[in-house]
């Protein structure tokens, strides 16, 4: 990805960091919106470490950003009282943070994988306290600069990352807008993942990096639909399936336990955005906005990539109709800014 290629959506998509701390976090659902005045009501929960959405005993969403952590994350994703969506450090793969952004390899470092004695990657993801906007009616925008660091202590990037979470509707569903700016260091920045199949050392596993979620194990079980259709090629237990938003739709005992969706802004990437998906039916249930799939990427020296997405959790399952939906209206929102 050129910084040519990406410095208009930065332009367009960059948002003002300057946000006020909200003065009450603990407070009812207020009227914003038709949708969300008939949502059930509910309360911040707030920690050093960590704010949370709660509607009586149940958390719909949580963001933890402790300094010790490997990662910024979410966990719980919960749509209205059912079950966390989400899995997190799964034994199989502690590095993996429910739903969180990580790259792979930037300039040959490795900030994905974590070593399982300290807990730690090569490359450090560090970041400073976040500014928290918490709203009465459940919505709230954090803001928050990350730094990508090498062992040798050398920046390969810097990131200003919004998180723009809705207030929920009547039927509990919301969405969280992620809005992440890089910029690389004075030596540039090469975005690189494990090859893919059909490439030098490819592997069935190659292709990874970006915004990703790890999901809900069994008993739950887990379809999986997208703008194109549904997602059904599956080889090795993997899909890769190339689409404008993908959705993971989870059942249990034969009832709806919630709608997992994550859509790509156009701009994002030239191509039609890519995916890397896992479902083993058991344990192993994982997307990830594949964006260094289709190739390496590059940033020069003091360059900047802004990528965008929204991850749109519902209590029902995703139809390939309501995808499409949801990606009109997302870019519908887009153009107004």
């Amino acid at each position: 990805m050129s910084a040519h290629h990406a410095a208009p959506a930065a332009r367009r998509l960059a948002l003002p960091f300057a946000l006020a701390l909200a003065g009450v976090l603990a407070c009812s659902t207020g009227t914003r919106s038709a949708s969300s005045s008939a949502a059930p009501r509910g309360t911040w929960e707030r920690t050093e470490y960590a704010l949370a959405w709660k509607v009586g005993d149940s958390t719909r969403w949580r963001f933890s950003f402790d300094p010790k952590a490997g990662k910024p994350y979410f966990h719980p994703v919960a749509a209205a009282n059912g079950p966390s969506l989400t899995n997190f450090k799964p034994e199989d793969h502690p590095w993996h943070y429910a739903l969180w952004f990580s790259w792979k390899y930037v300039n040959r470092v490795n900030y994905w994988e974590e070593n399982r004695v300290s807990g730690q990657a090569a490359g450090a993801t560090r970041w400073s306290a976040p500014t928290i906007d918490a709203r009465p009616d459940g919505s709230a925008r954090i803001a928050m600069r990350l730094t990508y660091a090498r062992p040798t202590g050398e920046v390969d990037l810097t990131e200003a990352r919004v998180l723009d979470i809705s207030a929920p509707a009547s039927d509990g569903s919301y969405t969280i807008d992620w809005s992440m700016r890089f910029t690389a260091g004075t030596d540039g920045a090469v975005l690189d993942r494990t090859p893919m199949p059909g490439e030098p050392n490819g592997v069935i596993n190659g292709g990874y990096a970006g915004l990703s979620a790890r999901l809900a194990a069994a008993p739950a079980t887990m379809t999986v639909m997208s703008t194109a259709g549904p997602v059904t090629d599956f080889r090795g237990e993997r899909a890769r399936p190339d689409a404008a938003a993908v959705a993971g739709n989870f059942s249990l005992e034969g009832r709806d336990i919630g709608g997992f969706a994550i859509l790509s802004d156009p701009a994002n990437i030239r191509e039609q955005a890519p995916w890397y998906i896992i479902d083993n039916k058991r344990d192993f249930r994982f997307i990830c906005a594949a964006i260094l799939a289709p190739a390496v990427r590059s940033i020069p020296a003091n360059g900047e990539v802004t990528l965008r997405y929204r991850v749109a959790i519902k209590p029902t399952a995703w139809t390939r109709a309501e995808l499409v939906e949801a990606m009109r209206r997302w870019a519908s929102v887009n153009g107004e800014r």
